[in-house]
């Protein structure tokens, strides 16, 4: 009988060893889990057009985001779709956006709306614009995602 208890006592905390074990290493697979699905969503990436506006003349040099933007600033406006509420800062303001597109991309500032904008579609300052292609075809495909 005793022999039968010891013996119990031992698979019991065996299997409870093997059970604590098991856990840390689940938890341990969700937080990486969770860490790469974080960043992939940061990375997530958007389709649409590119169309060029001077903020000094296409509706002031005051912004969406309530911040100044000059014409020969690196500064995008988003498609109303995403951007959210007009009268609202949106949660996408002064976040660094990549685009690409012809096979180049430019690192540019999200501070204003574009309310004609299609999702995914990005309304760009002159020197964006021109670092992906000519002013003059006035619209591109594009690709681009938070950085």
């Amino acid at each position: 009988m005793r022999f039968l208890s010891v013996l119990f006592l031992a698979t019991l905390l065996l299997v409870g060893t093997i059970l604590v074990d098991a856990k840390k290493h689940t938890a341990t697979a969700v937080r990486r889990r969770e860490q790469h699905n974080n960043s992939i969503e940061k990375r997530h990436k958007y389709h649409g057009r590119a169309t060029w506006f001077v903020p000094s003349l296409h509706g002031g040099s005051m912004g969406a985001c309530w911040e100044y933007e000059g014409d020969h600033e690196y500064v995008v406006a988003m498609n109303s779709v995403q951007y959210g509420s007009l009268t609202n800062k949106s949660g996408w303001c002064f976040k660094k956006i990549r685009i690409y597109a012809n096979g180049k991309h430019v690192d540019a500032t999200v501070k204003d709306a574009c309310p004609e904008c299609k999702y995914g579609d990005l309304d760009l300052t002159p020197p964006v614009f021109k670092a992906l292609g000519d002013l003059d075809t006035g619209i591109l495909k594009i690709t681009w995602h938070e950085i």
